[in-house]
C-alpha cells in the first residue's frame, strides 16, 4: 500500500491524482443525490463555454464534465502504469525524462481514452429530451445561494420529469419597492416569471407578494 501512495504521489502521477480525488468527490456527491446533474444545464452561468478547442476532439456532444472525468481517470491510470513499469525496469534514463515522457503518454492516450468513450455516449445525450426555458416560467424554486440579487443568485426548480435543475436566477431590475430582502433569502421560495433571453437568466418574484404590488418583466 505504501508502494502504491509512493508511486500515486509522485511525478508524473500526482498530476492527475488531486484531480482524480476532486472526480470522485463529485461523483459521490452525484450518487447520493446531493448534487442533481442533469442532460439539459437551464441558466448562462451553469453553461461552460469548452470552445472549439473541445468541439475539434468531437467532445461537443458530451457534458465538460463527463469528458473531464474520464480523461482524468484514463491519465491518471497510464501514468500510474506508466511509473510502475519504469520502476521495475531500471532503466539508465533520467528520471526527468522518463517522467516526462509517461505524462505526454498519460495526456494523450487519456485524451484517446475519452474520445473513444464519449462516442457511445454522445446518442445517449442527444436523444435526452431537452428543457425549454419557456416551461419553466410559472414555477416555484427554491432559492440555494445566501439570496437572489440584481447579479446573482441560483435556484433548484423541478422540471416536468421529475428532475432537479439548478438555474441561474435573478431579481427584476423593475421590481417594485417594498419587496422584503428576506423573502429572497436561501430555502425562500421564489416563483419564475421571465426568462432573460440577452443575460441567459431567470426573473424571480416571491411566492407571497404584498398586494399592492405589481410586477413587471
Amino acid at each position: 500500500m505504501s508502494e502504491f501512495l509512493d508511486i500515486a504521489l509522485s511525478f508524473p502521477p500526482v498530476v492527475f491524482s488531486f484531480g482524480l480525488v476532486v472526480v470522485v468527490l463529485y461523483w459521490l456527491t452525484v450518487i447520493i443525490g446531493a448534487l442533481d446533474v442533469d442532460i439539459v444545464e437551464v441558466g448562462g452561468d451553469a453553461e461552460l463555454d469548452t470552445g472549439g478547442f473541445w468541439s475539434a476532439f468531437g467532445f461537443g456532444e458530451v457534458p465538460f464534465t463527463v469528458v473531464l472525468s474520464l480523461w482524468i481517470t484514463l491519465g491518471w491510470i497510464v501514468t500510474v502504469l506508466g511509473t510502475t513499469w519504469v520502476r521495475s525496469a531500471n532503466m539508465f534514463v533520467p528520471a526527468a525524462l522518463t517522467g516526462t515522457a509517461v505524462l505526454v503518454a498519460g495526456i494523450g492516450v487519456g485524451m484517446l481514452g475519452a474520445k473513444l468513450l464519449t462516442r457511445p455516449l454522445a446518442k445517449l445525450f442527444e436523444d435526452a429530451p431537452a428543457t425549454a426555458h419557456a416551461d419553466l416560467v410559472g414555477r416555484v424554486c427554491v432559492v440555494r445561494t445566501g439570496t437572489v440579487t440584481l447579479d446573482s443568485g441560483q435556484a433548484e426548480i423541478t422540471d416536468d420529469e421529475g428532475s432537479l435543475l439548478l438555474i441561474n436566477v435573478r431579481r427584476s431590475a423593475h421590481e417594485p419597492e417594498g419587496i422584503d430582502e428576506d423573502l429572497f433569502a436561501r430555502h425562500s421560495k421564489v416563483v419564475v416569471f421571465d426568462y432573460d433571453e440577452i443575460e441567459k437568466v431567470f426573473l424571480v418574484v416571491p411566492v407571497a407578494l404584498p398586494p399592492d404590488v405589481v410586477l413587471e418583466a
